[in-house]
Parts: C-alpha cells; sequence; structure tokens
C-alpha cells in the first residue's frame, strides 16, 4: 500500500534510480549477486504499514556494498542507503546510513550519497 499523496511510488522509484546512478558516477560498481533471500522493505507509517518488496542492485566500493532502500514516515518517504560487508549482504543485516528526504534539490542528494559513502563529511 502506497499512502503518499505528494509523490507517487513510480516518482520515489526514479529518485532511488538516480541515486544508484550517484553511486557508479563516484565509482561504486554494481555486482552480480544471487542473494539467498527478496529484499523486503516494511515500513510503519503511523497506523499504516507499507511494503515493498524490491529487486535493487547491490554496489561494492572501496571493499564494501552497498544497497539503495527506503523508509517510509508518517508525512513522506526517505531514501536509506544499506551498508556493509559481503557477508552482511548475504545475510541481509546491512546497517541503515541515516535516511534523508527524497525530495531534496539534486546537488544535496549528490551530498547525501557521497557522505553514506563516507567521501565527505556530514553537512
Amino acid at each position: 500500500m502506497w499512502k503518499y499523496e505528494c509523490v507517487t511510488r513510480q516518482e520515489f522509484e526514479a529518485i532511488k534510480d538516480k541515486i544508484e546512478e550517484f553511486i557508479v558516477m563516484l565509482g561504486g560498481n554494481e555486482v552480480s549477486v544471487d542473494l539467498p533471500y527478496e529484499q523486503k522493505t516494511v515500513s510503519y507509517s503511523g497506523t499504516d504499514i507499507i511494503e515493498s518488496i524490491s529487486s535493487r542492485p547491490a554496489f561494492e566500493y572501496n571493499g564494501q556494498y552497498y544497497r539503495v532502500d527506503e523508509v517510509c514516515f508518517p508525512d513522506k518517504p526517505f531514501v536509506v542507503i544499506e551498508c556493509g560487508t559481503y557477508d552482511e549482504l548475504m545475510k541481509n543485516i546491512m546497517e541503515d546510513a541515516d535516511p534523508f528526504p527524497y525530495d531534496l534539490p539534486e546537488n544535496e542528494l549528490l551530498s547525501e550519497v557521497k557522505y553514506s559513502l563516507g567521501i565527505e563529511p556530514p553537512v
């Protein structure tokens, strides 16, 4: 169920696509892995439960693995970049970086990606 009127699911997924493009632009490499699980996100937004099944790729950057995910808050959805080792990726126990709003200007989205990859300090 998608509950937001501020953005459609398709528009939100396009922002996640853009985040993945930034990861590649900054030197991340998409990795082909056969995960032993289905990537499923469950967020609790007030009294609503928002469930999403995603087949987002994993990326390797400087020996760490990254994947773009989401967190759905009551007012709007946020993007989150997961990070971890190969073992954590395979066990689906990667850590979430700080979530950020999907509707930031492009230069701020890029800064959030750089921060999540450890390229630059937080703003």
